[in-house]
């Protein structure tokens, strides 16, 4: 079904300022972004976890978070449960980027899609590295026990190119909207607890994801995961909870990696020599989608995930 935007907006508005969000304006644009760039899978389906992480109290409602540590070009902070995007926002907006700086969180919720950050300090004009972890979800080639998480990377470079993706053959969030929709999986992405392929979704949730590129793919994801659990302290792997299971508090890891270009060559005519062969950079069709979808005024939304949306609003 096509939603207008509007209506989308004020429901999210309506669902976060109830339930006493501060400065809920930034998630509702989050998942709106997310849904207008084509990111459905870290679009509104996330919403419902999130509202569920409020009202059990796992997730704090109010940012609060404390610095553990401080340098001219490092920060480590441990965000006490806040609503991830809400920190990271802050902190891409507030923070000095005058060199390099190395920015690690730990025990925030789901901060989203890692693009939404990387695409704001382009337009800064600063080059960004963001990873992180989640709940495990990638399994080891041969096996059906999840182990990893999917790896999210984002990478940023002015003016225009933008790589988000994960070390994953699909997102999770992409499984859970095929069961939502009654849609069979891709071949090759997910395998069942016996580690075998599947293109049935309830089994893939049930098993796991494959990395991409196979082992080599997996001791990358596994690389990502270790990095990040290294240098913010967060749990790893089957440890990892508040994700998607936002019964427990989160005690994932992020990761980003800021670089002020005026201190180094600005090759700008690397971009304009690979651009000769490539149709658009990553991000590019995502800035494409957003402005049609603007334009147009409404998104599509499946029955199911919209009736689940508006179930969520306050009672009494």
């Amino acid at each position: 079904m096509q939603v207008s935007l509007d209506e989308v907006k004020n429901l999210l508005d309506e669902l976060f300022s109830s339930r006493g969000v501060e400065n809920y304006e930034i998630i509702t644009l989050h998942f709106l972004e997310a849904e207008l760039r084509g990111h459905s899978s870290h679009g509104l389906q996330r919403v419902i976890p999130l509202i569920k992480g409020i009202d059990l109290g796992t997730i704090n409602r109010k940012l609060e978070f404390s610095v553990e540590k401080r340098s001219n070009t490092t920060l480590l902070i441990d965000a006490k449960h806040s609503i991830g995007i809400l920190l990271w926002s802050k902190l891409i907006e507030e923070e000095k980027f005058d060199t390099v700086k190395v920015i690690a969180v730990r025990n925030a919720s789901h901060i989203g899609f890692l693009g939404f950050y990387t695409t704001r300090l382009n337009r800064k004009g600063l080059v960004s590295l963001m990873f992180g972890n989640a709940e495990a979800g990638i399994v080891k080639p041969g096996s059906g026990k999840p182990i990893l998480s999917t790896a999210p990377i984002s990478v940023g470079i002015p003016p225009n190119y933008v790589l988000d993706m994960s070390l994953a053959s699909t997102a999770r969030g992409k499984i859970l909207e095929a069961k939502r929709k009654g849609e069979k999986l891709n071949k090759g992405i997910a395998v069942n607890e016996e580690g075998k392929e599947t293109e049935d979704p309830d089994e893939a949730l049930k098993g796991g994801i494959l990395p991409i590129g196979g082992f080599k793919g997996f001791l990358l994801a596994l690389t990502v995961d270790l990095l990040t659990s290294f240098l913010t302290g967060s749990a790893i792997g089957e440890e990892v909870t508040g994700v998607l299971h936002t019964e427990r508090p989160p005690n994932k890891g992020e990761v980003l990696i800021v670089i002020n270009p005026s201190w180094f060559e600005q090759n700008s005519y690397a971009l304009v020599n690979v651009k000769k062969f490539m149709e658009e950079f990553p991000g590019e069709h995502g800035e494409v989608l957003m402005k049609e979808r603007t334009e147009k005024g409404s998104i599509e939304i499946d029955d199911g995930l919209w009736i689940s949306l508006k179930n969520l609003k306050m009672r009494g």
